[in-house]
């Protein structure tokens, strides 16, 4: 128990982790829409997701409590998978295919659910946490040359849904839910951008970002509202 906690608080650590001020801003007025100006004026600096520091290869889980499953599929021998689950009715399933690629993902509740793919001869980089019940991630990292793509995802609470996909180099993406029934989409294509998204509030709505390349842009997302009927996960 005490691992699985550590761990969860070290993940979240690495996703709240943040180098600026807000740039970019939704409110209860508008909780839909991001400000004018997102990401522009060089308001907004990211601070860059680390490579983890640990050496290791293979896959390593650790699970307490009842029908948790975990599913990892390697191809190379240079990928690491961390998986650790608490609770019941858990979900995982990762493939990492070539190149050098790491993953550490927490799940502490019930029912929560991440699908992850990472791909391409050259490194990525996800830290997942999510802590409650019912959430879901969906996870596609890309990455074919030199420089590393990352990703730090924090879900708190529950139903919240999240898809991420970045398919390029060098893209940085940190994304935070907190709350119940939030709803988050983020592409990155292309090389060089840098996202980082929070909600923080209650049946939040997708602003469906998409970035083309060498783009910034720092969004929060608030209110104190009831999650819609029919927008959580699981």
């Amino acid at each position: 128990m005490t691992s699985i906690r550590t761990t969860l608080a070290s993940l979240t650590a690495i996703a709240l982790a943040s180098g600026s001020p807000v740039a970019a801003q939704t409110t209860n007025a508008n909780p839909g829409n991001a400000a004018p100006g997102a990401g522009r004026g060089g308001q907004f600096e990211f601070e860059r997701i680390p490579v983890p520091e640990e050496d290791r290869r293979g896959v390593f889980i650790s699970q307490i409590g009842a029908t948790n499953r975990a599913e990892a599929r390697q191809s190379g021998s240079n990928s690491y998978v961390r998986i650790i689950q608490n609770g019941d009715e858990n979900q995982v399933d990762i493939g990492q295919d070539d190149g050098n690629h790491h993953a550490s993902i927490a799940q502490d509740g019930n029912r929560n659910a991440a699908n992850v793919g990472q791909q391409g001869q050259g490194q990525t980089v996800l830290m997942l946490a999510q802590q409650g019940d019912g959430n879901r991630a969906d996870v596609s990292q890309t990455e074919s040359q030199a420089i590393y793509s990352a990703a730090a995802i924090g879900q708190t609470g529950s139903d919240n849904l999240l898809s991420l996909v970045q398919d390029g180099s060098d893209n940085q993406a940190r994304l935070i839910q907190n709350g119940d029934g939030n709803a988050m989409t983020a592409i990155q294509q292309g090389d060089g951008n840098r996202l980082s998204w929070t909600q923080d509030g209650n049946g939040l709505s997708d602003l469906r970002i998409t970035q083309d390349g060498g783009q910034a842009m720092e969004i929060t997302q608030t209110n104190t509202g009831a999650p819609p009927s029919g927008n959580g996960g699981g």
